[in-house]
């Protein structure tokens, strides 16, 4: 912990609580690979003793037939004596460094999207972009959580610490975003439903933007048979919290007077969103396309 001299370890017999690491930071994932058919319940509860979790969220783990994240560590050493102790559970990982999802590779955003014959068009802030259909390989479907908390805190004693909460105000939205993987990911995309110009895949549009985004996903799904769909992230996202959490941050926001006594009350607001969650998925979802495909 102090001089980052590695333990002299090789083998361990239960995995460690999962530390809350930075989403900044270039780590290392430890990935259960998907299964073919249902494992024995021997192998689930081996693999729920090994993890320390409710044997409840172990089947699930391994029903669900995804490369699911199971510790991010920050060390290969630490990922790789995970990865040993799964494997002696009958069950296959691997693991994954932060590096090969290219997180700091953002995608094309796309701002419209056209079909001329077999090529697509994409229309983005930067100018156009042309690849042909058969270059795009994955659909990557994703729903944005976004939550906003505001409160106010009562402040007491002679050190100005924070009392009672006296007030709170809670705000919600949700976005839609779909990552199109083509075989470079010079060449991927990303639609995000509510700015993007639906014209180019649908006709008549509706006001509403999620009737346009599902028309759309439709003539997608019709320009490009040979593209692959994936829309288990809202199913598959409890799974992914043990490694990849959705991220929150509190922001204070000072401290004003208010009410008849002009008494002093700190104002704060609680931010969360699992976009950091999604980034990751969807890259992971993208890796494991181009090992298939290879």
């Amino acid at each position: 912990m102090y001089c980052g001299e590695a333990l002299p370890f090789s083998r361990i017999n239960a995995a460690p609580p999962q530390r809350n690491i930075d989403a900044g930071e270039r780590v290392f994932n430890t990935v259960l690979e998907p299964l073919s058919a249902s494992p024995k319940e021997t192998v689930v509860a081996q693999l729920a003793s090994a993890l320390q979790i409710e044997l409840s969220d172990a089947k699930a783990v391994t029903e669900s037939q995804k490369p699911i994240p199971l510790a991010r560590t920050q060390t290969r050493s630490e990922a790789e004596m995970i990865a040993a102790l799964i494997r002696t559970c009958g069950l296959r990982a691997v693991v994954i460094a932060d590096e090969e999802l290219s997180l700091d590779r953002e995608l094309i955003r796309a701002r419209r999207i056209s079909l001329t014959g077999d090529q697509v068009e994409i229309h983005h802030a930067g100018g156009d972009v042309s690849l042909p259909t058969s270059e795009i390989k994955l659909l990557v479907i994703g729903g944005l959580q976004n939550t906003r908390v505001d409160y106010t805190e009562r402040i007491s004693g002679s050190r100005g610490r924070s009392g009672n909460v006296m007030d709170t105000s809670e705000y919600r939205s949700e976005e839609t975003l779909l990552d199109c993987y083509a075989t470079s990911l010079d060449k991927s995309f990303r639609i995000k439903s509510d700015a993007f110009d639906y014209s180019g895949l649908v006709s008549p549009m509706s006001f509403r933007t999620d009737v346009n985004f599902r028309a759309a996903l439709d003539s997608l799904r019709t320009m490009l048979p040979h593209a692959a769909i994936d829309d288990d992230f809202s199913r598959t996202r409890r799974l992914l919290e043990r490694a990849w959490p959705a991220r929150s941050r509190n922001e204070p926001r000072g401290i004003k007077r208010t009410g008849l006594a002009f008494r002093a009350v700190a104002q704060a607001t609680l931010v969360s969103n699992n976009r950091d969650q999604f980034e990751r998925y969807s890259r992971l979802m993208s890796l494991y396309s181009a090992l298939a495909r290879r």
